[in-house]
This record gives structure tokens, C-alpha cells and sequence, in this order.
């Protein structure tokens, strides 16, 4: 395989002289036919889910060292899943709680909190929120756009 920062010698010159390939950005020009791509790719795709990994080469003590690591690892996630399930659970019991109260307490109330709304979607120029802040901080002299009817 090519590597840009490896040197490499040329044939036809003294073997004590040493030569940089440039390297060269772009898409490769292939020497196979388009028929021949088809091929590649549909046997590619059907020999993909028949692949196995590799068998670890361990001795036993390695082998029993990588079991137990690997169950406390499963047995991590499976409490984290579990946490993570319970959480949810008591938020949706929350929620139905809340609901039942209000269908109780007022049903006009229970009726309007429920309608669904036609048309309404979040503002387009408002900033989605994310993990990193914008460029600009913030937008002083924002006012919604105006819709004409």
C-alpha cells in the first residue's frame, strides 16, 4: 500500500538513492469493469453475514481473565439498562398519574391539554439545542418573521 511519508527507491536509479512519492488527493481511476464491480459487490454483500470473528489464541488463565471481564461488563450494562428502565417507568407513571388527576379535576382541561394541533411545528429560527455553543452567542435585535396572509 502507498504511504506518502515512506520513502521508496525507483527502479533504473543506484540503489543508495532515495526518492518521495507525492501524494496525490482525488478519486482513484479502477481497473475493473462496471459488470465486474456488480459482481464484487453483491458476493461482498452476501458473503458479509457469514463472516466470523476471529477465535482468540489465550491460555487459560487469559482466557478465564477475558470470560470474567467480559460477564462484569454484561452485567454492567444489564443493571444500567435495568436502572435506565425503571427511571422511565416512573416518569410514564408520573405522567399517567398527573393525566388521571387532571381528567378528575377538570375534564374540559384534560380535553384542551390533549387536542392535537394542526400545523404547528417548532420555530425554524430558533436554534436547536446542542452540546456546543454558537458561534454567536447571541441574537439581540431577533424578531419573529412576520407571515403575511
Amino acid at each position: 500500500m502507498f504511504n506518502p511519508f515512506r520513502p521508496s527507491t525507483i527502479s533504473g536509479f543506484p540503489s543508495g538513492s532515495v526518492v518521495l512519492k507525492t501524494f496525490v488527493r482525488g478519486k482513484r481511476q479502477s481497473t475493473q469493469s462496471a459488470s465486474t464491480k456488480k459482481v464484487v459487490n453483491q458476493l461482498s454483500a452476501l458473503s458479509a453475514s457469514r463472516k466470523q470473528p476471529k477465535l482468540l489464541n489465550l491460555c487459560n488463565e487469559d482466557l478465564i481473565k477475558h470470560r470474567t471481564i467480559v460477564n462484569a461488563w454484561k452485567m454492567f450494562k444489564r443493571r444500567e439498562e435495568q436502572r435506565r428502565h425503571n427511571q422511565l417507568k416512573k416518569q410514564y407513571k408520573s405522567i399517567y398519574n398527573a393525566m388521571e388527576d387532571l381528567k378528575q379535576t377538570s375534564p374540559k382541561l384534560f380535553e384542551l391539554a390533549n387536542a392535537k394541533e394542526e400545523g404547528k411545528r417548532f420555530p425554524l429560527e430558533m436554534r436547536v439545542p446542542t452540546d456546543f455553543p454558537p458561534t454567536q452567542p447571541w441574537v439581540y435585535n431577533y424578531s419573529p418573521k412576520k407571515e403575511t396572509k
